[in-house]
């Protein structure tokens, strides 16, 4: 009962909302320059299964990174609302329980957890769904190993984990490479409110595909594939 209250709540009311909320709020840091957009062109107008891989400096990009795919979003909210893969102990909370439909929890440290979201995400992925997936697996400040992918001008990622680059060799779907710069001053470590005033830049790359199967060598050579198309991004002026 919990569960269908969830879902009629999320659908007859909050996906109108975020829709209009969309359009006008950060529609309007757009067109004030806040909110950049880079090659714009290059998002899917009409996504067949989609896997948006991205940078993580903040708390900020689980949402804003939603706002590529507005068009789409309004003019078919049941398929192309994106689905994303947030860490479930900042997403637990009573408050954000409506939006549960659209969220896939990869649970650290809890392999049962993971797999069962694995392979939700595979799934969408096959009928055509987009999904937002950070591959480093938590903000790229927390990094706690201290190794680093570092670009030609200094940009860092974390080492990444398999799990993303995992889905885009099973299910053969179009990654969307994408790299936030500005995020960290938005909403800093410790913040719990964005700072709407301070310019954030997103770059979209081009589409591409792993090739390959599910083994070692080929998952080395998509994580080299993903943090050459990130880094592209993030040295891109």
């Amino acid at each position: 009962m919990k569960k269908i209250r969830n879902v009629f709540f999320f659908w007859l009311l909050l996906i109108p909302g975020i829709i209009i909320v969309g359009w006008l709020f950060l529609g309007a840091l757009e067109l004030f320059g806040v909110i950049r957009i880079h090659n714009k062109q290059l998002i899917p107008k009409r996504p067949k299964g989609l896997l948006l891989i991205s940078n993580h400096p903040s708390f900020w990009e689980p949402f804003v990174l939603n706002y590529l795919f507005m068009k789409q979003m309004t003019l078919d909210p049941v398929k192309l609302f994106p689905y994303s893969a947030p860490d479930l102990k900042n997403f637990d909370k009573w408050y954000w329980s409506a939006f549960r439909d659209r969220f896939i929890f990869f649970p650290r440290g809890n392999q049962r957890g993971c797999a069962i979201a694995h392979a939700r995400a595979s799934r969408l992925l096959k009928r055509g769904r987009i999904v937002i997936m950070f591959p480093e697996g938590g903000r790229t400040s927390t990094n706690k190993c201290e190794e680093w992918f570092i670009s030609r001008k200094g940009y860092r990622l974390r080492p990444l984990k398999p799990g993303a680059i995992r889905l885009a060799l099973q299910t053969n779907c179009d990654v969307l490479p994408v790299w936030v710069k500005g995020a960290e001053r938005v909403m800093p470590r410790g913040s719990r409110l964005p700072k709407f005033w301070r310019r954030i830049d997103i770059t979209v790359g081009p589409v591409f595909k792993l090739k390959g199967g599910d083994n070692k060598e080929d998952l080395e050579k998509g994580k080299a594939e993903f943090v050459k198309n990130l880094h592209a991004l993030a040295d891109e002026d």
